[in-house]
């Protein structure tokens, strides 16, 4: 009965080692995540028929990072896209990643870069909520999952962002 008593105190106590020991790691990933103030999230509506979207977005990063990837359930795919004017001409560019400076906000708004939704399975309606998934990656290979909502609002006086 000793030796049980001796063995049950000591696997008890490898088994809170074992776990400190496996927690720390995860401690130690999420302090080193970045932390991402998200704000004024919004979509324009869409068109009756129109495949495309586009969701714009206030993000600042406490360290540097960068945005490389989006996705919501309405669309067939999310991207990020840059849109400029040369020479009269409109261009749109994917862009692969997105750099967030530490401490300084990068605004996504109409006339430039955005999150452009592809292949929109349903129409984006004033009022309705967008669900967004945003991957953040800090220095290095640390990824965050950002989960948002933005809210759908009318065109307005804007032109319609078709492409």
């Amino acid at each position: 009965m000793t030796e049980f008593k001796r063995t049950s105190k000591t696997l008890r106590a490898l088994c809170v080692l074992t776990a400190a020991a496996l927690a720390a790691p995860l401690v130690h990933a999420q302090s080193t995540a970045p932390s991402v103030k998200v704000e004024n999230a919004w979509a324009r509506a869409t068109a009756p028929g129109q495949k495309t979207g586009s969701v714009y977005v206030d993000l600042t990063s406490a360290s540097n990072a960068a945005l490389v990837a989006a996705g919501s359930p309405v669309a067939e795919r999310a991207e990020l896209h840059s849109m400029s004017t040369e020479g009269g001409v409109m261009r749109m560019r994917a862009l692969p990643r997105l750099e967030l400076p530490a401490g300084q906000t990068v605004k996504l708004a109409p006339g430039g870069i955005h999150v452009m939704l592809v292949d929109l399975k349903q129409p984006l309606k004033p009022g309705d909520k967008v669900p967004l998934t945003l991957s953040v990656q800090s220095s290095g290979t640390s990824l965050t999952t950002l989960k948002i909502e933005a809210e759908v609002r009318a065109n307005g006086s804007a032109a319609a962002h078709n492409h």
